[in-house]
């Protein structure tokens, strides 16, 4: 399901660009629960999926569903630059999505997971400098929805059937929320609504070069489900363009009228659109050609 042009280390860069912005931004669920929570979606991811042969009508409803995890998930990249407009960032990372070019977005995905390094590795290197031992203790306490629902996105269509990219995003989280406990501990990691971010506020001057890292992670993320909303539709024999309107659409909506959804319903929802429902698409298939 890959691009014909993309490259196995472009989809592993462009993932881990679109995963670090929501990971980062729900790692005050401590490095226990990250690590809980990966354990349970990864024998999830491995399951085989197909995408062809879908019925429109549920094409359209997990276009929708793209579209309001896009929303629900970039509302927070507001937080990262000082505004009275809450809606200018996500608003403006969504527009940029719309106009990138569907055949550049592997390679501008690689591109932007190696900005996102050179950005957030100082950060890490200084916020790993003054882990406090004491505050790495496991701590597990209401299930992290939302981490959970993030980890889901590597069984995106755009994912390709990668089975080594959910246990990078399992890495990835585990790694993000131990050095944000260890950093400003488990009690402020879990007050905040984006606990990675505050560490910088603790080392300086690396905020501002922090918020531009997460910023590309929120657009490289945007991209990679609008993406997805476009391989559905050429899947299902539908025009491109209804992806791009369904997908954008609703995302905007949300964004505009700051529309609250439980991460708990969508993680369980997008458990059986992204899982589930192509999983036994794939055994239908299976089973019709035995």
């Amino acid at each position: 399901m890959k691009g014909a042009n993309m490259k196995p280390k472009q989809h592993t860069l462009w993932l881990l660009a679109a995963l670090f912005a929501p990971l980062a931004h729900d790692s005050g669920t401590g490095w226990l629960s990250a690590l809980l929570a990966s354990a349970a979606v990864l024998p999830l991811s491995l399951l085989p999926k197909r995408w062809t042969g879908q019925p429109k009508p549920l094409a359209v409803v997990q276009m929708l569903w793209l579209g309001s995890v896009a929303g629900v998930l970039i509302s927070g990249s507001a937080a990262y630059w000082p505004s009275d407009n809450d809606l200018v960032v996500p608003l403006t990372i969504l527009a940029l999505a719309a106009l990138t070019n569907s055949l550049a977005a592997p390679r501008l995905g690689a591109v932007l997971a190696l900005c996102i390094a050179l950005l957030s590795i100082p950060a890490a290197i200084f916020g790993a400098a003054k882990i406090e031992p004491a505050w790495l203790r496991p701590e597990v306490g209401e299930w992290p929805w939302a981490l959970s629902l993030v980890l889901l996105l590597p069984n995106l269509p755009v994912g390709g059937g990668d089975r080594r990219s959910p246990l990078y995003a399992g890495i990835a989280a585990v790694f993000l929320s131990a050095l944000t406990q260890g950093t400003i501990s488990a009690n402020v990691a879990a007050s905040v609504p984006d606990p990675f971010f505050q560490t910088a506020r603790t080392l300086g001057y690396l905020e501002p070069i922090l918020a531009a890292a997460m910023t590309l992670g929120w657009y490289a993320m945007t991209i990679y489900l609008l993406e997805s909303a476009r391989i559905l539709a050429a899947e299902s024999n539908m025009m491109p363009k209804w992806a791009t309107v369904l997908t954008l659409g609703t995302a905007t909506g949300i964004i505009l009228l700051r529309v609250q959804l439980s991460a708990t319903y969508l993680a369980l929802l997008s458990t059986f659109l992204w899982v589930l429902s192509p999983f036994f698409q794939k055994m239908k298939k299976v089973k019709n050609s035995a």
